[in-house]
């Protein structure tokens, strides 16, 4: 099992305020639970992992085949779909982006239930238990609260390809998350040739006659880089 990263002792937040727990709640209100599979009682009390998966349209295929096939544990782990999607509103100050943005979001969040629901079932299909849950903001910062608040103990997402201009200006979502998520951070990246036979096995590889291994906690930054 997984162990996450202990707290920085000197970076513990203070002791919420009014304000604060206002701010929290308002968060967790732009968050959406779009599907739910549970187990039954007693298979789910011997869950002992949570797992967030990060999925976008671009990432969610390989992101998820490769957590299948590597990673997962259908009666050890619960899985935690995540979509997050980014509203802009019009800069333009003469404008009451109100309206613009209620119908902007409506098909950017018709879209991403449709994503989540896709492979929620998939799970499902496969008897793994998951939560899929639309979100609103940031990605890099939504994706640090979403581990922090379901105590997950690893986080599984793509890399987008950034050059090396637009990262340094706009800074990588993954890169974000290895250094202030409290879990491990395992950054899936899509096979160079998905017709190659012979392919590289990954380290993660689920044996049939051995459990699967799972990374230790090291001193080493909290990231896996895995491509296939």
């Amino acid at each position: 099992m997984f162990s996450s990263l202990p707290v920085d002792p000197y970076s513990v937040s203070p002791t919420p305020t009014a304000t604060s727990q206002t701010n929290m709640s308002e968060e967790r209100k732009r968050d959406t639970l779009v599907e739910q599979f549970d187990h039954a009682p007693e298979a789910h009390e011997r869950l002992k992992r949570v797992v967030l998966i990060s999925l976008d349209k671009h990432s969610a295929d390989y992101v998820f085949n490769w957590a299948i096939e590597n990673f997962i544990q259908p009666e050890k782990d619960l899985i935690i779909l995540v979509n997050v999607r980014v509203v802009d509103a019009p800069l333009a100050p003469y404008i009451n982006p109100t309206g613009f943005v209620e119908e902007l979001d409506s098909g950017k969040r018709e879209e991403s239930h449709r994503l989540l629901n896709e492979y929620a079932h998939k799970l499902h299909q496969m008897n793994i238990a998951c939560k899929a849950v639309a979100m609103i903001g940031e990605p890099k910062f939504e994706l640090v609260r979403k581990a922090t608040e379901s105590k997950a103990d690893v986080l599984i997402m793509g890399s987008r390809k950034m050059g090396a201009v637009k990262r340094t200006l706009l800074g990588s979502v993954s890169d974000h998350c290895v250094h202030n998520c409290p879990c491990t951070v395992v950054i899936a990246r899509p096979r160079p040739d998905e017709g190659k036979e012979n392919k590289r096995r990954s380290i993660f590889m689920r044996k049939e006659s051995s459990h699967p291994a799972t990374p230790e906690r090291g001193p080493s930054p909290n990231m896996i880089n895995m491509q296939q």
